[in-house]
């Protein structure tokens, strides 16, 4: 994906011809969170189960995921997502989400996006972007997290 870049600028432009907003920070490239595109940011040991949850959903999206190299009981995985969609949470299931350390980024947050093909540092995890790919709503990523921490407290996991 980037074996032609040579600065963040680069980057910046491959980015921006998948449609993304993009800006450069200190020689970083970051995607600004908004209410169309966003983020929810999932600790590592329930990703990858989102990541399954996701893929058994009956609506056709691709879920893009960055993640580190390294991971440990306080990394955390980011989904990008499109805007919310269906259903409504009650405070007490967003509780429960934040209490396991599940958040949506703030409109206006910056999302650090990965800069090269290596697989140290911030890496696409499974898919990389490109043209045209739909992204699962923050709803559909939000269930799938609160349906994996209900099977895990119940002891009926997959």
């Amino acid at each position: 994906m980037f074996e032609n870049c040579h600065t963040p600028d680069d980057v910046v432009c491959v980015y921006r011809a998948l449609g993304f907003t993009v800006t450069c920070v200190g020689g970083r490239v970051a995607l600004i969170a908004t209410p169309r595109l966003g983020g929810v940011a999932v600790p590592s040991y329930l990703a990858h189960g989102v990541r399954s949850g996701l893929d058994v959903d009956a609506t056709p999206t691709t879920t893009l995921v960055i993640g580190r190299s390294r991971s440990g009981p306080e990394t955390e995985q980011i989904f990008l997502v499109g805007p919310a969609a269906g259903r409504r949470f009650t405070s007490h299931v967003l509780d429960q989400l934040d209490d396991a350390g599940v958040r949506i980024l703030d409109v206006g947050q910056r999302i650090w996006l990965p800069m090269t093909d290596s697989s140290i540092g911030w890496k696409w995890l499974g898919t990389q972007p490109s043209l045209g790919i739909r992204l699962p709503s923050a709803t559909s990523v939000l269930t799938a997290a609160h349906d994996l921490l209900l099977a895990t407290r119940r002891g009926t996991l997959p």
